[in-house]
């Protein structure tokens, strides 16, 4: 692997956070971020950039382990040199405080894959039982369940989720048809990785529960993008990765269960505490040895996410998010693939262009104006994501040129 230069930024001191009421605080925010002020990254839907604070904690800690190796007790005292094991209490309080859970069905994990996997392989589910799921699941939404089916039959269905879909309803009625009678859990994602769309997680918890059907949510791209709270959607389990919207160091990850569910879900990793039910966030929790820096910046990201507001961020991501799809909305041989319906979109989206070549897309958008999407394979068009690090001036001049694009081809 060939050696960058040092990476300078890194070494910048962390700016301090502006007041609330500052005229330039946006700005000021995007100094957090150690991405070149000439750059716009706007592929948070694959993994968010981390701000300085967070970078900070972890290169410290692991510099720190190192450095203090050997002044740890390990009957108790000093840093902590491995994760996987312990129960990280207040971590996963500050987590049920997003998601409005209790810390003990808090579980943490490596990614939503992991979460999902550890709930397909921990139900009880027999042959023959049922579970549906969507035609737009990304891989590590779909994938366990049909592992499951093939394994120990369990018999796999998929909603078709209209595209672009127009209201919510649609979208419950789309289960609604494709419930059979050996239906037992429902699948589906909070927001859809490839379309951005944030599905009525609600309406289809409350549909699952009315038929004795487990509900379970992907929610890898919502933590740290919309609102979360587990309670008010009603849904039996949730699991997330905070690496995309909330910023943390890749390799962390969410899975919530609901107390009535959650003693039955079998540890899928047994390490020593597989059969503490007095604790069972911490019981699914149990992975193995891991890098416990990863862990000091996602509670950093987290620390930061409460200390800027979570309502403050997540309006500015919507509001970033209007103003692209209003604007593409309005040119010509453009088909914006995410739901224009308020309810049903924020951050993330996914649009093309008629006449030019995602991948040709995206290339021409960093060429002129050093401005980084995502080109979707298969030419499914460009996804577009907008954080709290994105400017309304990176916006206008990404309309700017497919605008020009549009006039000429």
């Amino acid at each position: 692997m060939s050696k960058g230069p040092p990476c300078e930024a890194l070494h910048r001191g962390i700016p301090p956070l502006p007041a609330h009421d500052d005229p330039e605080y946006w700005g000021k925010i995007r100094a957090q971020f150690p991405m070149p002020p000439d750059e716009a990254y706007c592929n948070t839907g694959t993994i968010g950039a981390s701000p300085l604070r967070v970078l900070h904690a972890v290169v410290d800690h692991m510099v720190r382990s190192v450095v203090e190796v050997a002044q740890v007790d390990w009957r108790g005292g000093g840093m902590s040199l491995l994760s996987g094991y312990g129960p990280y209490k207040e971590l996963r309080t500050k987590i049920g405080e997003l998601i409005n859970a209790d810390y003990t069905l808090v579980a943490l994990t490596q990614n939503a894959t992991m979460g999902m996997n550890l709930l397909a392989n921990g139900l009880d589910l027999p042959a023959g039982v049922g579970v549906l799921t969507t035609d737009i699941e990304h891989p590590g939404g779909r994938c366990g369940w049909e592992l499951l089916a093939e394994r120990k039959g369990t018999k796999l269905h998929k909603a078709e989720i209209p595209i672009p879909a127009e209201s919510p309803e649609q979208i419950v009625d789309a289960f609604e048809r494709a419930i059979e009678p050996e239906t037992r859990v429902m699948s589906f994602p909070h927001i859809s990785s490839a379309h951005g769309i944030i599905m009525p997680v609600r309406q289809l918890c409350s549909l699952a529960r009315e038929q004795g059907i487990i509900s379970i949510i992907d929610g890898a791209q919502a933590t740290g993008h919309i609102p979360i709270d587990v309670k008010a959607i009603g849904c039996d389990a949730y699991y997330s990765s905070p690496h995309k919207w909330l910023m943390a160091p890749a390799g962390n990850g969410i899975l919530y269960v609901k107390d009535d569910l959650i003693d039955d879900v079998w540890a899928t990793l047994a390490s020593s505490q597989w059969n503490n039910h007095e604790d069972n966030g911490y019981r699914l929790g149990q992975r193995g040895t891991g890098n416990p820096a990863l862990l000091v910046g996602f509670e950093a990201a987290l620390d930061l996410h409460f200390e800027i507001g979570p309502e403050r961020i997540y309006g500015r991501i919507k509001e970033l998010g209007d103003r692209l799809r209003c604007g593409l909305s309005q040119t010509e041989r453009m088909e914006v693939i995410t739901p224009l319906h308020p309810e049903m979109s924020s951050g993330l989206t996914t649009f093309k262009v008629d006449g030019v070549e995602g991948r040709a897309l995206q290339d021409e958008l960093w060429r002129r104006e050093r401005i980084k999407p995502r080109a979707l394979g298969e030419d499914r068009g460009v996804r577009y994501s907008t954080h709290i690090y994105n400017s309304e001036d990176e916006i206008d001049r990404t309309l700017r040129i497919i605008e020009e694009l549009t006039s000429h081809t």
